[in-house]
C-alpha cells in the first residue's frame, strides 16, 4: 500500500503519466503458466468484514468458486486466526468477549441431504474470544446477543409438518454457561439497553399462547398476555422497557383478520402500566377498520404515542361466493352430473380486465400484489390518555413518523397519477401533527424527497437544482442551497427527466444544525433554516470526488466535536483513498493509492481500530487495520496466495475522445501471458461506465460468464471504455464513442486491429447488436439478452416488475423522450432490427425464455430477420431462465460458448459445429439425454 500527501499538481502530475504510459510497470513476459479451468475452484472471494467492539478481531467469511467457504476470524494485532469450514453470518456479542457465527454444510452434504429428501439445518458456533474455547450446537435456525453480550438467545428449527410457527428457544449465560429453555416460541425481541428478552409463544393448538418475559439477569419470568389467539410484531421502544405487540381475533361478519393492539410501560419494575386498545370497544377508531399485522407497532421518542397500520375490513359478503363454490367442491362437486355439464358449477373464468385508463397496468400490479394487499393508512395511539387519533387518508400513499413521533409526513401521489403512466411520478408533501391530527400542505409537486431530518424539524427535497427545507415548527420554506456556487443537479445521469436527479444528501450533523449534501466533487455544509453554506472539501480543483463516510451506522446524524472522514477518488487518476477533517478544517489526505477501496471504512465501536478493504487488478482484496490516522495499516487477511504460482494480467487507463469531443477514459486489462514482442486479439466490453473497474479484482469464476479475468487468462487483451449518450441517440451515440475508444486502444500497438471482439448484456447487448449493424469494426459480436427493436421494445412490459417499457425509453436509459409515433426517425434510425441487411459481423445472441427485463420475442424478431436476410447469427436459447442465468450448468455452458465464438472468431481456432451450420432440436434433445445417462 502507497501513502502519500497529494496536492492539485501531484493529481494531474499522475494523469499524464497514466495518460501517455504505453503499458504499465510489470506489464512484461511471464514465464510462469495461466489459469486452467481446473484451476479456478479454489479461488476466493472476501466478504464483508466484522470488527470486535474492542478492535481486537476481525471476522470475514471467504467463499470459493466450488461454493465451500469458510469463516476466519483474525486476531488484529498478530496473525492468529480461528478457522471455522462453513461459518457464516459472525456477531460479537457488546462486551467483545464473545463471537457467534452460523455453521452451515458443505456442498457436497447439502447435494446429499436434498437428494434423500432430508433438511439442510445450520448450527451455531460459540467462540470465547478471551480463551480460544469452541462449542458447537448442532440445529439453530438462528441466535441474537442481548444488548450487553451477556447472554445469547439460540432459536431451533420447527418440526417440518407443524401448524405453528413456534420453536425451541435456548437461552445461553455466555459467562457461567447456565442456560433456559423455552418451547414453541414463534419470535422473540431482546430489550434495547437491557436484559429483557420479549418472547411470543404460538403452540399448534393454541393453548397457552400468549407474551412472555423473561429477566436474564435475574432469572424471572413473567406473562404479560395470554390466550388462544396468534400474537404478532414485538416492538420494543429505544433505550426504555416499553413493550408493544398486536393480538389477532376473528369474528364470522368479516373474512380479514384484526388485532388488538397490547402496549406495556415500564417492565423492568414490579409494577408495569398496561394499556389496550381494542377495535371493537373504541369508538375512537374509524367505524369497520382494522389494526392490521404487516406494520409493526411504532413508538414515538417519548413512549407517549403508538403509531399503528388500519385499514377497512372486509366483509363476508364480498368473498361470499368464492367461499360457497369452494364448499360445494367439497361436498361432491356439480348437482346434476359430474361432468359439470348440464347445471353444474363452473370453474372462474381466468380472465384479467386491462384497461386503457390503467393507471397502473395489470402487470404491475399483479407482480405487487402483496404490497397493494398490504396498504394501510396510520394513526396514533396515545396509551396514557385512552385516545386513537385516525392521520391517515387521503394523504397517506407513503408515509414516514417524523421527529421522534411528534409529525407524520404524508404523500399524495394521485394527481400526478395520470402523467406517471409514462413519465416521471411526483407526489405532493403533506405534515400532519401526530397530537392533533392537524394537516399542512409542504409542498406540492415534489419527486426527489430526502423525507424528515433526524431530529423531526426539517423536511427536505430536491427541486430544480437546489435543496429545499420546510420546518415543520415555523411553518417556512427555504431554498437552502441558492447561490452558494455549488452544482447539486446530476446533469450527466438520464438527461431526459423533466427533474434531473441531485449527487445525493451525506447526512446531517446532530440536532438539525446542517445539512451535508454532494456536488460532483465535494461536499457542502448547509444550514436548513437558509442562513447559508460553505464547501467543506476542496476537491473540484483536481477533480477528485471527496463523499462523508459513515463510521457509526447506528447514528443517525454526525457528532460536530468529531472528525469527518472522507472516501476520495480521482476522476482521471482512477486513484483513491481517504482523508479527515475535524470541522471547518481542510481535510488531510490519509491514504491515496492506485487501488480500490470499495467498502469504506469501518471502526471498532469502543476502540480508535479502523479496518478497509484494498485491491487491485493483480492483487487480490485483503483487510487492513489501523489507527485513526490510517497510517502504518496491518494486512490482516490474505486471499488467494496461490495467485503468486500463475500468470496475472494488469491494467492502464486508455484516453479518448468521443466523435463530439467528450472527454473519456477505459480500462484496459492486459493478458495473462503478456510477452512485449507479440499483438494480441482484444474484446470489447461495454455498458455505460466501466473505466472505475480499473483497480477492481474479478475472481476467475465460470459462473460468471462475462469473466474479464478469464478473457485476460485465455490471452485476449479486454477493453471496458466510457459510453455516453446524446438524447435520441442511444445506439448511435454508442458507435460514436466506440469506435475512438477501439482506435485508441489499438494505437497502443499491442493488439491485431484484425481480431477485436465486441460483447455486453442487456442495455449493453443492445449497443453490441446495434454496433454490428452500423460498422465492421469487429471480427466477432456476443450480445446478451439485447434490445432489437426499440418499437415493438417500447410497447412491451418489464415483467420482473410489471411496469411498461415505455417509461424506460422516455424517461430512463433509453433516452428517446417520446414515443416513437412522435419521432419515428429517431426509433426507426436506433434499432439494429430495422439494419439488419448490413450485418456482416458474425454474431451470438443469448436469451432465457422467460426474461422479465428484455422481451424474450426480442431476440426471436432478430432471429427472423437474421435468418431471412441470409445472415450469419447464432441464438442460445435458455429454457426458463431470466434476464441473467441462474442454473449453474447454464452459466457454465453459456461462458464456455462464449469462448469458442472468440476461439474461433478472434484466433482462427477450428468452429465447432454449433457455430458453423447449427445442430438439428432432435440431435439436441438426445444428447442431453445421453449427457444426463453418462452422468
Amino acid at each position: 500500500m502507497r501513502n502519500a500527501t497529494w496536492g492539485v499538481g501531484s493529481v494531474l502530475a499522475f494523469t499524464l503519466f497514466a495518460v501517455v504510459a504505453s503499458f504499465p510497470p510489470g506489464a512484461a513476459a511471464q514465464d510462469k503458466p495461466t489459469l486452467g479451468a481446473d484451476d479456478y475452484d479454489q479461488w476466493e472471494s472476501l466478504g464483508s468484514a466484522t470488527l470486535s467492539p474492542d478492535g481486537l478481531w476481525l471476522a470475514v467469511v471467504v467463499r470459493r468458486v466450488d461454493e465451500s467457504s469458510e469463516l476466519r476470524v483474525h486476531r488484529t494485532d498478530s496473525d492468529s486466526v480461528v478457522i471455522v469450514p462453513e461459518g457464516s453470518r459472525p456477531e460479537f456479542g457488546a462486551d467483545g468477549g464473545w463471537l457467534a457465527y452460523a455453521i452451515g454444510v458443505s456442498p457436497d452434504e447439502r447435494d446429499d441431504l436434498e437428494e434423500k429428501g432430508d433438511p439442510v439445518r445450520n448450527g451455531v458456533g460459540l467462540l470465547d474470544l478471551r480463551t480460544g474455547d469452541r462449542e458447537e450446537i448442532e440445529a439453530v435456525q438462528s441466535f441474537s446477543f442481548s444488548d450487553d453480550g451477556r447472554h445469547v438467545a439460540l432459536r431451533r428449527y420447527g418440526a417440518p409438518d407443524s401448524e405453528s410457527d413456534g420453536t425451541d428457544v435456548i437461552v445461553r449465560q455466555l459467562a457461567g454457561g447456565g442456560s433456559m429453555s423455552f418451547g414453541n416460541v414463534s419470535a422473540l425481541a431482546w430489550q434495547e439497553g437491557g436484559n429483557l428478552l420479549a418472547m411470543l409463544v404460538d403452540a399448534s393448538d393454541r393453548v397457552g399462547n400468549g407474551v412472555r418475559l423473561y429477566d436474564a439477569e435475574s432469572g424471572r419470568i413473567r406473562s404479560l398476555d395470554a390466550d388462544e389467539a396468534t400474537y404478532r410484531e414485538l416492538s420494543w421502544r429505544e433505550d426504555a422497557p416499553d413493550l408493544a405487540v398486536l393480538k389477532t381475533y376473528e369474528d364470522e361478519a368479516h373474512e380479514d383478520t384484526a388485532h388488538v393492539a397490547l402496549a406495556w410501560r415500564d417492565l423492568d419494575t414490579d409494577s408495569p402500566r398496561a394499556f389496550r386498545l381494542d377495535p371493537r370497544e373504541s369508538s375512537d377508531l374509524p367505524a369497520g377498520t382494522r389494526i392490521v399485522e404487516h406494520r409493526a407497532p411504532t413508538w414515538s421518542d417519548d413512549g407517549s404515542t403508538l403509531f399503528l397500520g388500519v385499514k377497512e375490513r372486509i366483509p363476508v359478503d364480498v368473498a361470499a361466493s368464492d367461499s360457497e363454490e369452494e364448499e360445494e367442491e367439497e361436498e361432491g362437486g356439480a348437482a346434476s352430473g359430474d361432468d359439470g355439464e348440464d347445471g353444474g358449477d363452473e370453474e372462474s373464468p381466468g380472465v384479467e380486465i386491462w384497461h386503457s385508463l390503467d393507471v397502473d397496468p395489470v402487470p404491475q400490479q399483479r407482480v405487487r400484489e402483496d404490497q397493494l394487499r398490504r396498504e394501510h393508512d396510520i394513526g396514533a395511539w396515545h396509551p396514557g390518555e385512552g385516545e386513537f387519533l385516525f392521520l391517515g387518508g387521503d394523504h397517506a400513499d407513503r408515509t414516514e413518523i417524523a421527529g421522534g413521533g411528534r409529525h407524520v409526513l404524508a404523500r399524495d401521489e394521485t394527481p400526478y397519477d395520470m402523467d406517471a403512466m409514462f413519465r416521471q411520478q411526483f407526489h405532493d408533501v403533506y405534515a400532519v401533527d401526530a397530537r392533533t391530527g392537524g394537516r399542512e400542505l409542504v409542498r406540492e409537486r415534489v419527486t426527489i424527497d430526502m423525507g424528515a431530518s433526524p431530529g423531526g424539524r426539517y423536511a427536505v427535497w430536491f427541486e430544480g437544482a437546489d435543496y429545499w427545507t420546510h420546518d415543520l415548527t415555523t411553518g417556512e420554506t427555504r431554498n437552502v442551497t441558492t447561490g452558494l456556487g455549488g452544482t447539486f443537479v446530476d446533469l450527466d445521469r438520464t438527461p431526459t427527466r423533466e427533474q434531473m436527479g441531485p449527487f445525493g444528501i451525506a447526512g446531517w450533523l446532530e440536532d438539525d444544525a446542517a445539512l451535508l449534501v454532494n456536488d460532483r466533487f465535494d461536499v457542502w455544509e448547509v444550514s436548513p433554516d437558509g442562513a447559508g453554506g460553505r464547501r467543506l472539501t476542496a476537491g473540484a480543483e483536481g477533480e477528485v470526488r471527496h463523499r462523508v463516510v459513515t463510521l457509526d451506522p447506528d447514528a443517525d446524524a454526525f457528532d460536530p466535536d468529531e472528525p469527518l472522514y472522507y472516501s476520495t477518488y480521482g476522476e482521471w487518476t482512477k486513484q483513491a483513498g481517504f482523508s479527515r477533517a475535524p470541522r471547518g478544517e481542510t481535510p488531510e489526505p490519509l491514504i491515496w493509492a492506485d487501488a480500490s477501496f470499495s467498502r469504506g471504512l469501518l471502526k471498532a465501536e469502543d476502540a480508535d481500530v479502523y479496518a478497509f478493504r484494498q485491491e487491485q487488478f493483480d492483487d487480490s482484496p485483503d483487510y487492513y487495520v489501523a489507527g485513526p490516522r490510517l497510517d502504518e495499516a496491518r494486512q490482516v487477511t490474505r486471499t488467494n496466495p496461490f495467485q503468486d504460482d500463475h500468470a496475472w494480467g494488469t491494467t492502464q487507463l486508455i484516453e479518448y475522445e468521443n466523435e463530439w469531443g467528450r472527454r473519456l477514459q477505459g480500462s484496459l486489462v492486459y493478458p495473462a501471458n503478456y510477452d512485449p514482442d507479440e499483438t494480441y486479439p482484444m474484446i470489447v466490453y461495454h455498458y455505460e461506465l466501466l473505466s472505475q473497474t480499473l483497480h477492481q479484482y474479478q475472481v476467475p469464476d465460470p459462473t460468471r460468464y462475462y469473466n474479464v479475468q478469464i478473457w485476460s487468462q485465455e490471452g485476449y487483451f479486454v477493453l471496458m471504455p466510457d459510453i455516453v449518450y446524446r438524447d435520441r441517440r442511444p445506439g448511435q451515440s454508442n458507435v460514436e464513442t466506440l469506435r475512438p475508444a477501439v482506435a485508441a486502444a489499438v494505437e497502443t500497438g499491442m493488439i491485431d486491429p484484425e481480431r477485436v471482439g465486441l460483447i455486453g448484456h442487456s442495455w449493453g447487448g443492445y449497443q453490441t447488436t446495434f454496433f454490428v449493424t452500423q460498422d465492421d469494426l469487429f471480427a466477432g459480436a456476443v450480445a446478451g439478452a439485447p434490445l432489437t427493436n426499440l418499437m415493438s421494445m417500447y410497447l412491451s412490459f418489464y415483467w420482473n416488475s410489471g411496469g411498461t417499457d415505455a417509461r424506460i425509453f422516455e424517461i430512463s436509459q433509453g433516452r428517446m423522450q417520446v414515443p416513437w409515433w412522435e419521432d419515428w426517425d429517431s426509433y426507426h434510425a436506433n434499432s439494429p432490427l430495422h439494419h439488419i441487411e448490413n450485418l456482416n459481423t458474425p454474431l451470438l445472441i443469448e436469451f432465457g425464455t422467460e426474461d422479465g427485463a428484455v422481451e424474450f420475442n426480442q431476440g426471436v424478431e432478430f432471429y427472423n430477420a437474421a435468418r431471412r436476410a441470409g445472415k450469419q447469427m447464432v441464438m442460445l436459447v435458455y429454457e426458463g431462465e431470466n434476464h441473467g442465468l441462474a442454473k449453474e450448468p447454464n452459466q457454465r455452458d453459456y461462458q464456455s460458448r462464449i469462448l469458442q465464438w472468440f476461439a474461433h472468431y478472434l484466433k482462427g481456432e477450428p468452429a465447432p459445429e454449433w457455430i458453423t451450420s447449427g445442430v438439428p432440436y432432435l440431435e439436441q434433445k438426445d444428447g442431453l439425454k445421453k449427457k444426463k445417462k453418462v452422468s
